[in-house]
């Protein structure tokens, strides 16, 4: 039996019409509480409204899920949203349900009954919101339902995932032009923060649009200084940075060891710090991202992962110790500076073996095919999977451990996953926090007997029916912690009863994980028998190692302004000298003599010294 769901009242066009009327300002302040729109998002909602399939670019922070779940409400029906950020994914889902809007979403990690359920709810028109991961779209759970479901509107977040050229091309990505021929009248809407003009077409080429739709928010940012200083000490630069600029800020490391050393370098300084990175437990991360929010850390030493779909104004400095893989993912990073819109500094720190070093790491990105069925072995042995078994099956991975096992440097070993991530055969998430989630699915008359009889199982099942509402229809996110403290008895124990209640067909339990996951697209194979395609991997290698030389020569120029050079990159015609950049304050011209008045002007005089 399925909970009864009240859908919000939000129109809902024919299939194929223009949506009825609104007042977008309207549902703006009832289920956000804003009063106007921020930049562009109003053209791309009308635009998505009037049936048009749109892209469009807006920078992080710009407020890009507004631009989809504000015409979902519009339109009625169901809005589809592919995303491939998992732990972005539940917060959507979550801040969706609390302004009111039905929400839910199937991603990797999930149970096979789960699935179900969601998508069942999907095509009962039970929900306004279904985000999907796109490795989901080519299963037969999906496709067996889809023509079932009410689609009014298709929306792709990360759309230059879809782009070969792109930064960061995902296969699974291309399954998405197959929702376009099951509900060809459900426009598209596409969103992604930085895209060259030639990743722009890239898109919409490939999700089919009907006609160009490019809608782009300027790439400037007024209150955003972009900064390179080179020479040997870093630590003495970073720790003036600490000292000169106010506020709070981030450190980007590229790799989860260093953010534990920067860290522990930061404190040294005496500045409120720790590290932030996908390996640490679920409550460690939430912890870090708490304080840091709330005030009591001052700096994050942190992995890319860190700052994605996080909302903090304040943030006057993001420091690389490095040069990011590319120019797109520098920008992100760096926009994450200077939200509120007062001076902010992006600071990129520097030395002369930085840029050897950046080629070195994409070439290592890159293994030969042996180690790419090394990794395959190793893998598959480490988790005992079987022959031709573990489709769509969902496993931890622990990289060093896995390393070890192939004998391979982990950098390598990352490499080989996502080049069989490349091939179709797998699908990687970072580590998220999944919780333990529960399902009775035996008729009451099983559950009442057990309450009765069972002098050990019926105690737990009683608790949970108190504790958790709803446990015959759909699946429930328990505690186990809480379970054991109201039976007066160990967590140990109740995650036993749990696995023994499964194992009696009493319930579905699927304990909860923090590690990042694995799941297999095929079946599992013969690693000797892999095969790659050299042609996809010679492309990828290339478009890595060009995009890191465009990173290489924007870092190392001596000519022209930092924040114009970016711009020109990113296809913006014509962009004017900044006047605050190292390069624009080094040039006797009329630019130059902006904004170099206190604490400027001081930051202007220690990093002319160390250049």
């Amino acid at each position: 039996m399925r909970p009864k769901v009240t859908i919000p009242h939000g129109g809902g066009a024919l299939a194929g019409e223009p949506a009825p009327p609104h007042d977008l300002h309207d549902l703006l302040r009832r289920h956000w509480g804003y009063d106007r729109f921020r930049p562009l998002q109003e053209q791309v909602i009308r635009a998505v409204l009037e049936g048009r399939d749109t892209l469009a670019l807006l920078p992080t922070g710009a407020g890009k899920s507004l631009c989809y779940q504000l015409p979902a409400l519009a339109l009625g029906g169901l809005t589809i949203v592919v995303s491939p950020l998992i732990a972005l994914m539940r917060d959507q889902v979550d801040h969706a349900r609390r302004r009111g809007i039905p929400a839910n979403a199937v991603m990797s990690g999930m149970a096979a009954f789960e699935i179900d359920n969601v998508l069942e709810d999907a095509a009962l028109g039970l929900l306004r919101l279904l985000y999907v991961s796109p490795e989901r779209l080519g299963t037969d759970a999906f496709r067996g339902r889809l023509p079932r479901m009410p689609v009014k509107l298709i929306a792709v977040d990360e759309a230059h995932c879809i782009a070969q050229w792109g930064y960061d091309f995902r296969p699974a990505y291309m399954r998405i032009p197959v929702l376009r021929e099951t509900i060809p009248q459900a426009p598209i809407v596409a969103l992604t923060a930085t895209a060259t003009p030639a990743v722009a077409d890239d898109i919409q080429q490939r999700l089919g649009f009907r006609a160009p739709n490019l809608l782009r928010s300027p790439f400037h940012r007024e209150e955003l200084t972009f900064w390179c200083s080179r020479g040997e000490d870093k630590l003495a630069r970073l720790r003036r940075i600490t000292e000169r600029v106010p506020g709070s800020g981030i450190v980007y490391m590229r790799d989860r060891r260093g953010t534990v050393e920067m860290a522990s370098v930061l404190r040294n300084m005496g500045v409120a710090a720790d590290a932030y990175h996908a390996g640490m437990a679920h409550a460690d991360r939430l912890r870090v991202q708490r304080d840091w929010q709330e005030g009591r850390l001052r700096y994050v030493a942190a992995t890319n992962a860190f700052g994605m779909g996080i909302d903090k104004g304040d943030v006057r400095a993001v420091v690389h110790l490095g040069p990011p893989p590319d120019l797109e993912s520098y920008y992100q990073e760096a926009g994450r500076a200077g939200r509120d819109g007062a001076p902010s500094y992006a600071f990129l720190l520097l030395d002369d073996g930085d840029a050897p070093r950046l080629l070195q790491r994409v070439q290592d990105g890159y293994p030969t095919t042996a180690e790419v069925r090394r990794t395959y072995q190793a893998f598959a042995d480490g988790h005992r999977i079987a022959l031709g078994s573990g489709l769509h099956e969902a496993y931890a991975l622990d990289l060093r451990d896995l390393a070890h096992r192939c004998g391979l440097r982990p950098t390598t070993v990352l490499g080989a996953l996502k080049a069989l991530e490349l091939n179709g055969d797998l699908v990687l998430s970072e580590g998220v926090h999944t919780p333990s989630r529960a399902l009775l699915i035996c008729s009451p008359s099983t559950v009442h007997d057990l309450r009765l009889h069972d002098n050990r199982l019926g105690p737990l099942l009683e608790v949970m029916l108190r504790s958790y509402g709803g446990l015959f229809e759909a699946p429930a996110s328990i505690e186990e912690e809480r379970i054991a403290q109201l039976l007066a008895t160990s967590t140990n124990a109740v995650r036993d009863g749990l696995r023994e209640l499964q194992r009696m067909d009493v319930l579905r339990y699927a304990p909860r994980t923090d590690d990042p996951l694995v799941t297999l697209m095929t079946p599992r194979r013969d690693a000797m028998r892999l095969t790659l395609e050299p042609e996809a991997l010679d492309l990828r290698l290339h478009g890595a190692l060009e995009r890191a030389k465009a990173m290489v020569a924007w870092s190392a120029s001596t000519a022209g302004c930092r924040e114009a050079g970016l711009l020109t990159y990113f296809g913006e015609p014509d962009p004017r000298p900044c006047g605050r950049c190292d390069r624009c304050r080094s040039l006797p011209t009329a630019e130059a003599t902006l904004a170099v008045d206190g604490p400027d002007a001081e930051l202007l005089r220690w990093v002319r010294s160390e250049t």
